[in-house]
């Protein structure tokens, strides 16, 4: 009886002093948030931070919205979450300012929050206190290994247009900036026009067949992401252009994939959501451990061409 004391009472310090829960036995229950899950780059994330939880022997809850645009349900899925109690919230906002109110609450509530693949925007966060490190890779960086391929392709001349991901999103605006930060030095190229295609692959076929429409002129495409790459390529091909105008873009979908072998796509940007979705779970339980976590963590970017993918093959 007397051990028996002993031990509850070294629980209760442990817990007043701040000792992790994990000590005392407790299983952490970290959830994961999501845009679009019918995208394949959302599920290779889900794959990746789902491993890391088995790994880890934490319980892992995963939701996403139905469209990338639905801010409105991402931001119940959070709410849900706080409800629910996790101990943390990883979440790839679809929006970089409407998320960061609810994730304030969580905060308010004692949930950790780890920023992956989207930056959250840095003055919101000030404004409201939001303290939480970001996960993710250099999104402008991509762009431009993305859109040096693109003008190598077209011989350094042409007409360019830009598929753009959701506006005031954070990623979608980087991409743009890493493009333009290519083509405005490029003195023979010039971007013809630029719009969003929120992401979507059918937006990316209407805006992109409106562009050839427009500018018959265009020799190159810088499609922010693969589904938006995709859409266009069916846009080029109804017009009876393949062949005729270099496409690059970000992801590295498997569809992309095919269609560089294919000789449609030049490049795709692999910015390897697997480790997003790996590394912010170990960052919310490293936190949840007691351990000091970095402010930014960076996970890498590879370009994919013909010459790697064959090589892989």
């Amino acid at each position: 009886m007397k051990r028996r004391t002993v031990l509850h009472s070294m629980t209760a310090l442990a817990a007043a002093a701040g000792v992790p829960a994990i000590a005392q036995g407790k299983k952490y229950k970290i959830a994961l948030v999501m845009k679009a899950l019918s995208n394949p780059f959302f599920h290779a994330m889900e794959v990746g931070a789902r491993e890391e939880a088995d790994r880890l022997g934490v319980e892992f809850f995963v939701q996403g919205t139905n469209k990338e645009t639905d801010i409105t349900q991402q931001i119940s899925i959070v709410e849900n979450f706080i409800t629910r109690r996790v101990d943390a919230i990883v979440i790839a906002p679809a929006s970089s300012t409407a998320l960061v109110p609810p994730l304030f609450r969580a905060q308010a509530q004692g949930i950790y929050v780890v920023n992956i693949d989207n930056p959250l925007d840095e003055a919101a966060k000030k404004q409201m206190n939001l303290q939480c490190p970001f996960i993710g890779s250099d999104n402008a960086l991509g762009a431009s290994l993305a859109c040096h391929d693109l003008v190598a392709a077209m011989g350094g001349r042409g007409d360019v247009a830009i598929l753009e991901g959701i506006p005031g999103v954070i990623n979608a605006e980087l991409r743009k900036q890493g493009a333009m930060r290519i083509f405005d030095a490029e003195p023979e190229i010039k971007v013809v026009a630029s719009q969003t295609a929120e992401w979507e692959t059918e937006q990316a076929y209407q805006a992109f067949t409106n562009m050839l429409t427009a500018h018959p002129t265009i020799k190159g495409l810088f499609a922010a992401n693969d589904s938006m790459a995709l859409g266009a390529i069916r846009a080029i091909d109804a017009a009876g252009k393949t062949g005729q105008i270099a496409v690059t873009s970000y992801d590295n979908l498997e569809a992309a994939q095919e269609a560089v072998l294919a000789g449609k796509i030049i490049s795709t940007i692999d910015q390897h959501p697997e480790l997003m979705g790996a590394y912010g779970v170990r960052a919310a339980k490293d936190h949840l451990d007691g351990k000091e976590v970095a402010a930014t963590i960076s996970t890498p970017l590879d370009v994919v061409d013909f010459r790697r993918l064959t090589l892989k093959l």
